[in-house]
């Protein structure tokens, strides 16, 4: 009896041990049920953010290409569609460096202008670094009615706000209405509108505004603005006659602004900007605060501009004789510098001696210093000149000898060094690459860019051919015949002559040539007259002795070459009698 019921009491012990496993592998898989739930959600949301953010890039990438192409009516679509909640619209507009802010920049219609303010509010307006309307106004193609509608809605505030964006330099809106660029000018009637209608608002509050570097509007207005200026403010303040005369009088005693410097040098009005150089009426610090003065477009000095039309070398002196040779590395949002834009592609591309001549003047008072800055895209001035189609060959040798084999070695941003500019254009100059491949050794030719190819891989099969005959070391006699190498033609030297001064020695018809084109000698940079070149009789006797030595070897060489290819064609005709003879046995 006792035995039956230990037993009884151990299958019920059994039975509650079986069920509270039970019960605990139950709750156990209901938590796992629930956590694998968990994670399929979690899962299914990554999949449809990752869905959303593919869908804000491509249609960002979208609207980015309608502003360019000036496609309105697609942007237009997008917004207007009720189908996108604003949450999205939103997303997009912030995509691919905020997509509202190019519509903005590429002269967005006023319909565009309203759907944005509906979906991100009106107080976005003035939100941010800069307001709306200063990017608006960057713009030449802004219409009237945009401006308008947005300083209706920010009212004076809006006008009179400077922009803490870094490149506007605490502009307000009307310093960067009025200090775009003189190269790609508003209309004239739309200009002198939005200029009257800014300034009925600001009131005479907007002309005592300065910008970072001390300029107010006045200093971005040309004569004609000057005067708009002077009758907005004698018909809208009649009741504030002193103060408004005040101003009227300090406006009509300006004689030359900031800006008409920079207008004179767009048109080349060098006569003008001599005249002004040469006034001793305006002082020294009045004429160096012209020159200081930065267009809001990309804050470059007129000096820039006047580079990139190779402005007169006598003009260039006058001004860093005013300003200084630090002057010389002066900036614009690129990082591009005189040289740079002396150096640049542009329409005065045929007045090469022009250019040459302010290279020149660049270089010798900017020095390697300046010779050796990049620009943001990590472009060298000598990688722009050689994009050019006519170039002076001095002025390459010239940027090449100074900056040395360090400075031709240099790679942009794409990975290209100056041998891969002048490889990749339509027509290489044989010459030029010859020369840069002189001063830059092999070394220089075997940098490979972003897409793994050397500045050869650009080459032609005849063109590779030909440079590697001219670079291709000769045997015998190399530290002699290096001696006798012209620095002009780098042939060894033809009837030698000698500059006295510096002792640099080249041939009689190099340096004769040379003389017309600079006067100073294409090595050390000496100025010398062509009465003191005298021939040197000694070297010329060893020069000759060197040239038959090497034409010699040529002829060797050349008769080796013949032989290999010789050879070669024999081995070939084997290749081919073996190959037909394979054939014919595969078909017995």
């Amino acid at each position: 009896m006792g035995q039956q019921a230990s037993r009884q009491s151990d299958t019920s012990s059994q039975t509650i041990h079986d069920a509270d496993t039970l019960i605990s592998t139950s709750g156990s898989s209901n938590e796992e049920l629930g956590n694998d739930a968990d994670r399929v959600v979690e899962e299914e949301s990554k999949a449809e953010d990752q869905d959303e953010m593919e869908w804000v890039q491509e249609t960002s990438r979208s609207l980015l290409e309608a502003c360019e192409s000036d496609d309105w009516d697609t942007f237009e679509k997008f917004l207007s569609d009720e189908s996108i909640p604003k949450r999205k619209k939103k997303l997009v507009l912030k995509e691919e460096e905020e997509c509202r802010n190019e519509a903005l920049r590429w002269g967005a219609p006023l319909a565009v202008i309203k759907y944005l303010i509906d979906i991100e509010g009106s107080d976005a307006i003035s939100s941010g670094e800069c307001s709306w309307l200063h990017t608006a106004l960057m713009c030449r193609d802004t219409t009237f009615e945009v401006v308008k509608l947005l300083v209706d809605i920010g009212g004076k505030d809006l006008v009179m706000m400077q922009s803490n964006h870094p490149e506007h330099r605490r502009r307000t809106a009307l310093h960067i209405h009025l200090g775009g660029c003189v190269c790609c000018p508003k209309p004239a009637e739309l200009k002198l509108q939005i200029m009257e209608f800014l300034l009925r608002v600001g009131g005479m509050e907007l002309l005592e505004i300065e910008d970072e570097d001390g300029y107010r509007v006045v200093d971005y207005c040309l004569e004609h603005e000057r005067k708009v200026i002077v009758k907005c403010l004698e018909s809208s303040y009649e009741e504030n006659f002193d103060p408004v005369q005040k101003h009227v009088r300090s406006l009509q005693s300006v004689k030359v602004t900031p800006k008409q410097i920079e207008y004179w040098i767009w048109q080349s009005d060098y006569v003008k900007l001599k005249n002004f150089l040469d006034n001793e009426e305006e002082s020294e610090e009045s004429k160096q605060r012209c020159f200081n003065y930065r267009d809001s477009q990309r804050n470059g000095v007129a000096f820039l501009a006047f580079c990139l039309f190779h402005g007169p070398r006598s003009i260039a002196e006058r001004i860093i004789d005013l300003m200084g040779t630090e002057f010389l590395m002066t900036t614009d949002n690129n990082g591009n510098t005189c040289l740079h834009e002396a150096c640049a592609c542009n329409c005065n591309d045929e007045n090469i001696e022009r250019r040459h001549e302010l290279i020149d003047f660049l270089i010798e008072h900017g020095g390697p210093a300046l010779l050796s800055l990049s620009n943001e895209f990590g472009e060298t001035a000598l990688h722009q000149l050689l994009r050019c189609n006519r170039v002076n060959f001095d002025s390459i040798t010239l940027m090449a000898d100074v900056g040395g084999k360090d400075f031709l070695l240099k790679s942009c941003s794409d990975g290209y060094t100056v041998l891969h500019s002048a490889s990749m254009k339509e027509e290489p100059n044989k010459d030029v690459l010859l020369y840069l491949i002189s001063v830059g050794g092999f070394d220089l030719r075997k940098v490979k860019d972003r897409n793994g190819k050397k500045a050869e891989d650009y080459w032609s099969p005849e063109l590779k051919e030909y440079i590697d005959l001219c670079t291709k070391p000769t045997p015998a006699l190399p530290a002699l015949s290096d001696d006798l190498q012209c620095p002009i033609c780098f042939e060894i030297m033809n009837d030698v002559h000698i500059i006295p001064h510096c002792c640099h020695r080249f041939c009689k018809m190099c340096i004769t040539d040379a003389f017309q084109r600079n006067k100073k000698c294409p090595v050390c940079r000496a100025e010398y007259t062509i009465g003191e070149v005298r021939r040197d009789l000694l070297l010329c006797r060893f020069a000759l002795l060197v040239q038959d030595k090497e034409n010699e070897l040529k002829k060797a060489n050349e008769k080796n070459d013949a032989l290999l290819e010789e050879k070669k064609d024999e081995l070939t005709k084997a290749k081919e009698e073996i190959a037909t003879l394979k054939r014919k046995y595969n078909q017995m």
